[in-house]
């Protein structure tokens, strides 16, 4: 456990690759089940208005928007067998930052929680850049790019799909 900790660490460090993270079914099954959990107990930390089973389509939409855009580019460069541990790295990073960003949340409060998120948020894109450049063999910027364009499209869907219950959820929070 302490390996994979560390691998992901150093990888949210820029230090190594996705192609270091293992490619077993199984592991990348059990990442994605924590990335869901993890997920839906951070936005319900951040969000208390927001029930399980909203925060829990939130989370599953953003991970199968990233999912399917990773395998699509990887497709379309014909590199589809770097799937499993390009998904494995973006999801094992998540987590990790996620973590930082829970521990950042809870020791700050006002402005420097905002500023956790906006900082969490742009080393996630970052990472996430960099791992996108690694399995795609492309420069470091347009993975950077890709990494934005993945989060856009994944709020604009969530928010497609999502709109009208969370605008409920958010204005039973403001009553």
């Amino acid at each position: 456990m302490a390996a994979v900790l560390k691998l992901f660490w150093n990888i949210c460090l820029l230090r190594d690759g996705p192609e270091s993270v293992p490619t077993h079914t199984w592991f990348l099954c059990a990442l994605v089940a924590a990335q869901l959990a993890f997920s839906v107990s951070m936005l319900g930390l951040v969000s208390p208005a927001l029930s399980t089973a909203l925060a829990f389509n939130v989370a599953l939409i953003n991970l199968v928007v990233t999912g399917s855009i990773i395998w699509f580019a990887l497709y379309i460069r014909r590199l589809e067998a770097r799937f499993s541990a390009t998904l494995g790295a973006v999801v094992g990073t998540g987590l990790v930052i996620d973590a930082a960003f829970a521990l950042a949340f809870g020791l700050t409060t006002g402005v420097a929680q905002q500023g956790a998120f906006w900082l969490c948020s742009l080393w996630s894109a970052v990472v996430i850049g960099f791992i996108l450049h690694r399995a795609l063999a492309c420069k470091l910027w347009t993975g950077i790019l890709l990494s934005f364009g993945i989060a856009f499209v994944s709020i604009v869907i969530g928010q497609a799909a999502l709109g009208p219950a969370l605008a409920a959820a958010s204005g039973a929070a403001l009553r």
